[in-house]
Protein backbone atom coordinates (compact mmCIF):
# COMPACT_ATOMS: atom_id res chain seq x y z
CA UNK A 1 0.00 0.00 0.00
CA UNK A 2 0.88 3.65 -0.47
CA UNK A 3 -0.58 7.07 -0.49
CA UNK A 4 -0.24 8.63 2.82
CA UNK A 5 2.41 9.89 5.53
CA UNK A 6 0.90 8.00 8.27
CA UNK A 7 3.53 5.16 8.17
CA UNK A 8 2.06 4.26 4.85
CA UNK A 9 -0.89 2.78 5.75
CA UNK A 10 -3.00 4.76 2.73
CA UNK A 11 -3.00 3.12 -0.42
CA UNK A 12 -2.76 5.23 -3.61
CA UNK A 13 -4.49 3.23 -6.91
CA UNK A 14 -4.91 4.13 -10.65
CA UNK A 15 -7.97 4.91 -13.10
CA UNK A 16 -9.03 3.30 -16.50
CA UNK A 17 -12.03 3.82 -17.83
CA UNK A 18 -15.02 1.78 -17.76
CA UNK A 19 -18.37 2.29 -19.65
CA UNK A 20 -20.84 0.75 -16.83
CA UNK A 21 -19.20 1.17 -13.62
CA UNK A 22 -19.23 -2.24 -12.37
CA UNK A 23 -17.38 -4.93 -13.61
CA UNK A 24 -18.59 -7.91 -11.56
CA UNK A 25 -22.22 -7.26 -10.03
CA UNK A 26 -20.41 -5.69 -6.60
CA UNK A 27 -19.80 -2.34 -8.41
CA UNK A 28 -16.31 -2.63 -8.80
CA UNK A 29 -14.03 -1.99 -12.17
CA UNK A 30 -13.82 -4.53 -15.21
CA UNK A 31 -10.15 -2.56 -16.61
CA UNK A 32 -11.93 -2.62 -19.66
CA UNK A 33 -10.14 0.75 -21.16
CA UNK A 34 -13.70 1.87 -22.46
CA UNK A 35 -15.28 5.55 -22.05
CA UNK A 36 -17.28 6.45 -18.90
CA UNK A 37 -20.62 7.68 -19.77
CA UNK A 38 -21.07 11.08 -17.67
CA UNK A 39 -24.77 11.74 -16.91
CA UNK A 40 -25.75 15.40 -15.65
CA UNK A 41 -24.48 16.33 -12.24
CA UNK A 42 -26.09 17.93 -8.74
CA UNK A 43 -23.02 20.72 -8.56
CA UNK A 44 -23.84 23.07 -5.52
CA UNK A 45 -25.75 26.17 -5.86
CA UNK A 46 -24.06 29.29 -7.54
CA UNK A 47 -21.15 27.27 -8.42
CA UNK A 48 -19.70 25.79 -11.96
CA UNK A 49 -18.41 22.82 -11.91
CA UNK A 50 -17.28 22.55 -15.65
CA UNK A 51 -13.47 21.09 -16.23
CA UNK A 52 -11.12 23.81 -15.97
CA UNK A 53 -8.87 23.31 -19.54
CA UNK A 54 -5.72 24.19 -19.77
CA UNK A 55 -4.88 27.47 -21.86
CA UNK A 56 -0.66 27.51 -21.81
CA UNK A 57 0.78 26.38 -25.47
CA UNK A 58 3.92 25.25 -24.12
CA UNK A 59 5.89 24.28 -21.21
CA UNK A 60 7.03 20.60 -19.85
CA UNK A 61 6.80 19.11 -16.42
CA UNK A 62 7.55 16.15 -14.14
CA UNK A 63 4.97 14.41 -12.26
CA UNK A 64 6.60 11.46 -9.59
CA UNK A 65 3.85 8.62 -7.94
CA UNK A 66 4.50 5.60 -6.27
CA UNK A 67 1.21 3.96 -7.63
CA UNK A 68 1.35 -0.21 -8.18
CA UNK A 69 2.57 -1.26 -11.67
CA UNK A 70 -1.17 -1.75 -13.14
CA UNK A 71 -2.22 1.80 -11.60
CA UNK A 72 0.80 3.21 -13.04
CA UNK A 73 -0.01 2.54 -16.24
CA UNK A 74 -3.27 3.98 -15.80
CA UNK A 75 -1.73 7.37 -15.05
CA UNK A 76 0.28 6.87 -18.09
CA UNK A 77 -2.90 6.87 -19.72
CA UNK A 78 -4.06 10.17 -18.34
CA UNK A 79 -0.32 11.08 -19.04
CA UNK A 80 -1.00 10.32 -22.78
CA UNK A 81 -4.12 12.05 -23.24
CA UNK A 82 -3.10 15.41 -21.90
CA UNK A 83 -0.21 15.58 -23.53
CA UNK A 84 -1.47 14.90 -27.20
CA UNK A 85 -3.94 17.99 -26.58
CA UNK A 86 -0.82 19.48 -28.03
CA UNK A 87 0.30 21.92 -25.00
CA UNK A 88 1.92 21.44 -22.70
CA UNK A 89 3.84 17.85 -21.76
CA UNK A 90 4.11 16.07 -18.88
CA UNK A 91 6.18 12.91 -18.41
CA UNK A 92 5.52 10.61 -15.36
CA UNK A 93 7.92 9.15 -12.95
CA UNK A 94 7.28 6.53 -10.62
CA UNK A 95 9.74 6.45 -7.51
CA UNK A 96 9.30 2.67 -5.99
CA UNK A 97 10.49 2.97 -2.92
CA UNK A 98 11.26 5.15 -0.22
CA UNK A 99 8.85 7.65 -1.99
CA UNK A 100 8.56 10.54 1.00
CA UNK A 101 12.24 10.49 1.71
CA UNK A 102 13.46 10.75 -1.78
CA UNK A 103 11.04 13.90 -2.44
CA UNK A 104 12.34 15.43 0.90
CA UNK A 105 15.72 15.08 -0.29
CA UNK A 106 15.42 15.67 -3.55
CA UNK A 107 13.11 19.24 -3.05
CA UNK A 108 15.83 20.26 -0.67
CA UNK A 109 18.27 20.12 -2.68
CA UNK A 110 16.36 21.45 -5.61
CA UNK A 111 16.29 18.32 -7.90
CA UNK A 112 12.87 17.35 -7.19
CA UNK A 113 9.36 16.66 -9.46
CA UNK A 114 7.51 19.65 -10.29
CA UNK A 115 4.51 17.71 -9.22
CA UNK A 116 3.88 15.10 -6.86
CA UNK A 117 0.84 12.93 -6.08
CA UNK A 118 0.43 12.18 -1.82
CA UNK A 119 -2.06 12.74 1.11
CA UNK A 120 -2.59 15.85 2.53
CA UNK A 121 -1.17 15.41 5.79
CA UNK A 122 2.28 16.19 4.85
CA UNK A 123 1.67 19.48 3.54
CA UNK A 124 2.72 21.91 6.97
CA UNK A 125 6.15 19.85 6.89
CA UNK A 126 6.84 20.30 3.41
CA UNK A 127 5.73 24.08 3.75
CA UNK A 128 7.70 24.49 6.74
CA UNK A 129 10.43 23.34 4.57
CA UNK A 130 9.97 25.52 1.38
CA UNK A 131 9.17 22.51 -0.80
CA UNK A 132 5.79 23.74 -1.96
CA UNK A 133 4.81 26.25 -4.46
CA UNK A 134 1.25 28.66 -2.84
CA UNK A 135 -0.54 28.52 -6.17
CA UNK A 136 -3.77 30.37 -4.20
CA UNK A 137 -3.27 33.94 -6.42
CA UNK A 138 -3.17 32.04 -9.63
CA UNK A 139 -5.89 29.19 -9.39
CA UNK A 140 -8.87 29.18 -11.52
CA UNK A 141 -10.88 26.93 -9.85
CA UNK A 142 -13.60 27.94 -6.75
CA UNK A 143 -13.26 26.01 -3.88
CA UNK A 144 -17.05 25.01 -4.34
CA UNK A 145 -15.91 22.95 -6.88
CA UNK A 146 -14.41 20.87 -3.85
CA UNK A 147 -15.90 18.84 -0.36
CA UNK A 148 -15.55 21.63 1.87
CA UNK A 149 -12.99 19.12 4.01
CA UNK A 150 -11.17 18.23 0.58
CA UNK A 151 -10.78 21.79 -0.09
CA UNK A 152 -9.72 22.72 4.17
CA UNK A 153 -7.24 19.85 3.67
CA UNK A 154 -5.24 21.50 0.53
CA UNK A 155 -5.09 24.59 2.66
CA UNK A 156 -2.40 25.70 4.99
CA UNK A 157 -1.80 28.53 6.86
CA UNK A 158 -3.04 31.15 3.81
CA UNK A 159 -1.74 29.14 1.24
CA UNK A 160 -3.21 26.47 -1.31
CA UNK A 161 -0.45 24.14 -2.14
CA UNK A 162 -2.09 21.57 -4.83
CA UNK A 163 -5.66 20.36 -5.85
CA UNK A 164 -7.82 17.76 -4.23
CA UNK A 165 -9.10 14.40 -6.23
CA UNK A 166 -10.32 11.89 -3.74
CA UNK A 167 -10.72 10.71 -0.15
CA UNK A 168 -9.46 7.63 1.51
CA UNK A 169 -10.91 6.21 4.62
CA UNK A 170 -11.30 2.70 6.53
CA UNK A 171 -15.69 1.40 6.58
CA UNK A 172 -17.22 -2.04 7.21
CA UNK A 173 -16.90 -4.44 4.08
CA UNK A 174 -19.05 -7.23 4.51
CA UNK A 175 -19.90 -10.33 2.88
CA UNK A 176 -23.31 -10.75 1.25
CA UNK A 177 -24.21 -14.12 0.67
CA UNK A 178 -23.15 -15.06 4.66
CA UNK A 179 -25.94 -12.09 5.55
CA UNK A 180 -28.39 -13.55 3.29
CA UNK A 181 -28.02 -16.71 4.60
CA UNK A 182 -28.48 -15.91 7.55
CA UNK A 183 -31.15 -13.70 6.80
CA UNK A 184 -29.55 -10.41 8.13
CA UNK A 185 -29.34 -6.67 7.24
CA UNK A 186 -25.97 -4.87 6.81
CA UNK A 187 -25.47 -3.86 10.94
CA UNK A 188 -25.87 -0.28 11.78
CA UNK A 189 -24.99 -0.74 15.59
CA UNK A 190 -22.31 -2.84 17.39
CA UNK A 191 -24.43 -4.75 18.85
CA UNK A 192 -26.21 -5.59 15.27
CA UNK A 193 -22.85 -6.98 14.16
CA UNK A 194 -22.06 -9.29 17.26
CA UNK A 195 -25.60 -11.14 16.70
CA UNK A 196 -24.58 -11.40 13.59
CA UNK A 197 -21.19 -12.84 14.70
CA UNK A 198 -23.22 -14.96 17.12
CA UNK A 199 -25.78 -16.42 14.48
CA UNK A 200 -22.59 -17.16 12.07
CA UNK A 201 -21.34 -20.97 12.16
CA UNK A 202 -17.46 -20.18 11.56
CA UNK A 203 -14.08 -19.39 13.66
CA UNK A 204 -14.06 -15.39 13.20
CA UNK A 205 -16.32 -12.85 12.49
CA UNK A 206 -14.54 -10.30 12.11
CA UNK A 207 -11.15 -8.82 10.93
CA UNK A 208 -9.31 -5.65 10.59
CA UNK A 209 -5.83 -4.14 10.77
CA UNK A 210 -4.96 -3.54 14.48
CA UNK A 211 -2.39 0.00 14.02
CA UNK A 212 -2.64 3.46 15.02
CA UNK A 213 -4.97 4.47 12.06
CA UNK A 214 -6.97 1.80 11.40
CA UNK A 215 -7.94 1.80 15.30
CA UNK A 216 -8.69 5.60 14.98
CA UNK A 217 -12.47 4.73 14.28
CA UNK A 218 -13.25 3.33 17.70
CA UNK A 219 -10.66 5.90 19.21
CA UNK A 220 -12.77 8.94 18.47
CA UNK A 221 -16.19 7.40 18.81
CA UNK A 222 -17.10 9.21 21.74
CA UNK A 223 -16.06 12.34 20.78
CA UNK A 224 -12.33 12.71 21.25
CA UNK A 225 -9.55 12.82 18.64
CA UNK A 226 -5.97 10.98 18.93
CA UNK A 227 -4.32 14.17 17.53
CA UNK A 228 -6.52 17.35 16.07
CA UNK A 229 -3.91 19.59 15.20
CA UNK A 230 -3.86 21.48 18.51
CA UNK A 231 -4.64 19.14 20.82
CA UNK A 232 -4.04 15.28 22.18
CA UNK A 233 -6.86 13.20 23.01
CA UNK A 234 -5.19 10.06 24.18
CA UNK A 235 -5.66 10.99 28.17
CA UNK A 236 -9.73 11.82 27.55
CA UNK A 237 -11.24 8.97 28.87
CA UNK A 238 -13.99 9.32 26.10
CA UNK A 239 -10.82 7.75 23.60
CA UNK A 240 -10.07 4.98 26.03
CA UNK A 241 -13.98 4.46 25.83
CA UNK A 242 -14.07 3.75 22.16
CA UNK A 243 -11.00 1.78 22.47
CA UNK A 244 -12.54 -0.74 24.76
CA UNK A 245 -15.51 -1.16 21.96
CA UNK A 246 -12.39 -3.02 19.62
CA UNK A 247 -10.54 -4.78 22.28
CA UNK A 248 -13.26 -5.33 24.77
CA UNK A 249 -16.47 -6.33 22.51
CA UNK A 250 -14.59 -7.18 18.70
CA UNK A 251 -11.65 -8.76 19.78
CA UNK A 252 -12.95 -12.23 20.52
CA UNK A 253 -13.84 -12.58 17.06
CA UNK A 254 -10.89 -11.27 15.21
CA UNK A 255 -7.56 -13.76 14.66
CA UNK A 256 -4.98 -13.10 17.48
CA UNK A 257 -2.28 -11.88 14.72
CA UNK A 258 -3.29 -8.06 14.39
CA UNK A 259 -1.20 -7.71 11.18
CA UNK A 260 -2.79 -6.57 8.29
CA UNK A 261 -2.65 -9.88 5.79
CA UNK A 262 -4.03 -11.99 8.82
CA UNK A 263 -6.98 -9.79 9.56
CA UNK A 264 -7.64 -9.05 5.89
CA UNK A 265 -7.20 -12.90 5.10
CA UNK A 266 -10.11 -13.92 6.96
CA UNK A 267 -12.83 -11.87 4.56
CA UNK A 268 -10.59 -12.90 1.53
CA UNK A 269 -11.07 -16.48 2.21
CA UNK A 270 -14.57 -16.09 2.69
CA UNK A 271 -14.66 -17.41 6.41
CA UNK A 272 -15.82 -13.93 8.05
CA UNK A 273 -18.37 -12.06 7.40
CA UNK A 274 -17.18 -8.63 8.17
CA UNK A 275 -13.60 -6.92 7.42
CA UNK A 276 -12.71 -3.35 7.80
CA UNK A 277 -10.29 -1.70 5.62
CA UNK A 278 -10.08 1.51 3.00
CA UNK A 279 -11.17 1.50 -0.12
CA UNK A 280 -7.81 0.76 -1.85
CA UNK A 281 -8.88 -2.92 -0.97
CA UNK A 282 -11.88 -2.81 -4.16
CA UNK A 283 -9.15 -3.81 -6.54
CA UNK A 284 -7.44 -6.48 -4.47
CA UNK A 285 -9.55 -8.26 -1.78
CA UNK A 286 -12.74 -6.89 -2.94
CA UNK A 287 -12.59 -7.19 -6.53
CA UNK A 288 -10.68 -10.94 -6.03
CA UNK A 289 -13.42 -12.38 -4.10
CA UNK A 290 -15.54 -14.98 -5.24
CA UNK A 291 -18.39 -13.91 -3.29
CA UNK A 292 -20.63 -10.70 -3.08
CA UNK A 293 -19.54 -7.61 -1.48
CA UNK A 294 -20.82 -5.20 0.47
CA UNK A 295 -19.54 -1.67 2.02
CA UNK A 296 -21.39 0.16 4.71
CA UNK A 297 -20.50 2.66 7.54
CA UNK A 298 -18.89 1.76 10.85
CA UNK A 299 -21.73 0.26 13.32
CA UNK A 300 -22.26 2.83 15.78
CA UNK A 301 -22.16 2.08 19.52
CA UNK A 302 -24.58 3.69 22.13
CA UNK A 303 -24.79 8.02 21.40
CA UNK A 304 -21.10 6.94 19.75
CA UNK A 305 -20.17 7.59 16.16
CA UNK A 306 -17.83 5.46 14.49
CA UNK A 307 -15.41 8.60 13.05
CA UNK A 308 -11.78 6.95 11.51
CA UNK A 309 -9.21 9.54 10.04
CA UNK A 310 -9.35 10.37 6.52
CA UNK A 311 -6.84 11.17 3.93
CA UNK A 312 -7.19 12.97 0.60
CA UNK A 313 -5.17 12.14 -2.14
CA UNK A 314 -3.67 15.66 -3.52
CA UNK A 315 -1.87 16.55 -6.55
CA UNK A 316 0.49 18.88 -4.96
CA UNK A 317 3.25 21.32 -6.82
CA UNK A 318 6.47 21.78 -5.48
CA UNK A 319 8.76 24.81 -5.36
CA UNK A 320 10.92 23.54 -8.11
CA UNK A 321 9.24 25.29 -11.18
CA UNK A 322 10.09 29.16 -11.00
CA UNK A 323 6.92 31.54 -10.10
CA UNK A 324 5.87 32.78 -13.65
CA UNK A 325 7.61 30.39 -16.05
CA UNK A 326 5.90 28.14 -18.89
CA UNK A 327 6.39 25.14 -16.42
CA UNK A 328 4.82 26.88 -13.50
CA UNK A 329 2.02 27.62 -15.30
CA UNK A 330 1.70 24.09 -16.88
CA UNK A 331 2.05 22.09 -13.78
CA UNK A 332 -1.06 24.10 -12.40
CA UNK A 333 -3.33 23.72 -15.29
CA UNK A 334 -2.26 19.82 -15.84
CA UNK A 335 -3.85 20.07 -11.74
CA UNK A 336 -6.96 21.64 -12.55
CA UNK A 337 -7.89 19.88 -15.62
CA UNK A 338 -6.50 16.90 -13.30
CA UNK A 339 -9.03 17.45 -10.40
CA UNK A 340 -11.93 19.17 -12.27
CA UNK A 341 -12.54 16.56 -15.03
CA UNK A 342 -16.02 14.66 -14.23
CA UNK A 343 -14.64 11.73 -16.44
CA UNK A 344 -10.88 11.31 -14.38
CA UNK A 345 -12.47 11.32 -11.73
CA UNK A 346 -15.25 8.99 -12.60
CA UNK A 347 -12.78 6.39 -13.70
CA UNK A 348 -10.62 6.72 -10.34
CA UNK A 349 -13.89 5.32 -8.71
CA UNK A 350 -15.05 3.08 -11.40
CA UNK A 351 -11.74 1.10 -11.82
CA UNK A 352 -9.64 1.91 -8.80
CA UNK A 353 -12.59 2.47 -5.87
CA UNK A 354 -11.18 6.16 -5.35
CA UNK A 355 -13.73 8.25 -3.79
CA UNK A 356 -14.38 11.33 -5.47
CA UNK A 357 -14.13 14.65 -3.76
CA UNK A 358 -15.27 17.36 -6.78
CA UNK A 359 -18.53 18.06 -4.53
CA UNK A 360 -20.63 17.42 -8.12
CA UNK A 361 -19.34 13.70 -7.67
CA UNK A 362 -18.93 13.30 -4.10
CA UNK A 363 -21.64 10.36 -2.99
CA UNK A 364 -23.45 10.79 -6.89
CA UNK A 365 -25.91 7.44 -7.98
CA UNK A 366 -23.29 7.93 -10.57
CA UNK A 367 -20.63 6.06 -8.23
CA UNK A 368 -19.80 2.20 -8.05
CA UNK A 369 -22.35 1.05 -4.86
CA UNK A 370 -19.06 -0.04 -2.90
CA UNK A 371 -17.95 3.24 -3.75
CA UNK A 372 -20.36 4.90 -2.63
CA UNK A 373 -20.04 2.96 1.07
CA UNK A 374 -17.00 4.43 1.23
CA UNK A 375 -18.21 7.46 0.54
CA UNK A 376 -21.09 7.53 2.95
CA UNK A 377 -18.33 6.88 5.65
CA UNK A 378 -16.26 9.91 4.84
CA UNK A 379 -18.91 11.79 5.73
CA UNK A 380 -18.70 11.52 9.67
CA UNK A 381 -14.77 10.76 9.55
CA UNK A 382 -12.19 12.70 10.90
CA UNK A 383 -9.57 14.82 8.21
CA UNK A 384 -5.46 13.74 9.38
CA UNK A 385 -4.34 16.81 10.94
CA UNK A 386 -1.06 18.78 8.68
CA UNK A 387 0.60 20.08 11.49
CA UNK A 388 4.30 18.08 11.11
CA UNK A 389 3.95 17.88 15.19
CA UNK A 390 1.67 14.82 13.39
CA UNK A 391 4.78 12.36 12.76
CA UNK A 392 5.44 11.98 16.58
CA UNK A 393 2.18 10.45 17.21
CA UNK A 394 1.74 7.55 15.46
CA UNK A 395 4.83 5.44 16.69
CA UNK A 396 3.85 5.68 21.03
CA UNK A 397 -0.31 5.25 19.71
CA UNK A 398 1.01 2.40 18.11
CA UNK A 399 2.95 0.70 20.94
CA UNK A 400 -0.24 1.07 23.02
CA UNK A 401 -2.63 -0.13 20.62
CA UNK A 402 -0.65 -3.52 19.68
CA UNK A 403 0.16 -3.83 23.21
CA UNK A 404 -3.54 -3.82 24.65
CA UNK A 405 -4.46 -6.04 21.60
CA UNK A 406 -2.42 -8.89 22.10
CA UNK A 407 -1.66 -8.91 25.75
CA UNK A 408 -5.69 -7.89 26.51
CA UNK A 409 -7.25 -5.68 29.11
CA UNK A 410 -6.76 -7.94 31.57
CA UNK A 411 -3.07 -7.55 31.71
CA UNK A 412 -2.92 -3.70 30.27
CA UNK A 413 -3.81 -0.74 32.05
CA UNK A 414 -5.37 1.13 28.96
CA UNK A 415 -5.52 4.45 30.49
CA UNK A 416 -1.83 4.35 32.13
CA UNK A 417 -0.83 3.44 28.61
CA UNK A 418 -2.29 6.11 27.23
CA UNK A 419 -1.22 8.77 29.44
CA UNK A 420 2.30 7.32 29.46
CA UNK A 421 2.38 7.52 25.26
CA UNK A 422 0.93 11.41 25.67
CA UNK A 423 3.51 11.98 27.87
CA UNK A 424 6.47 10.82 25.39
CA UNK A 425 4.89 12.43 22.43
CA UNK A 426 4.87 15.78 24.11
CA UNK A 427 8.59 15.45 24.97
CA UNK A 428 9.44 14.11 21.33
CA UNK A 429 8.06 17.85 20.65
CA UNK A 430 9.71 19.82 23.00
CA UNK A 431 13.18 18.10 21.83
Amino acid sequence: MAGASTAGLLAGCGEQADGNGNGNGNGNGNGNNTVTTIQDTNCPEGCDCSIVEPEATSGTFELWHNRSPAAADLLDTTKNRFNARGGPQVEVTEIPSNYVDKLRNDLNANQGPDAFQWAHDIIGEFVGNEMLRDVSDDLRVDECMFTDRAWEAVNWDGGVYGLPFAAETPALIYNQDILDDLGAEPPETIEDMKSIMDDYDGQYGFGQPIDSYHVTWAAHMFGSVLYDGEELGLEDPEFAEGLRVLFEELKPYMPADGAYEAQTAIFADGVAPFMLTGPWEITGIIEGADFNVGVTTIPDKGDGTARPYMGIQVLFLSNMAEEGSDTAQATREFAEWYATSDERQLNLANNAGYLPTKSNLSGSDQLPPLVRGFTNQTEEAVLMPKNPDLAEVWGPFEDVVSTAFSQGLDSVDLESELESAAQDIRQAWNE
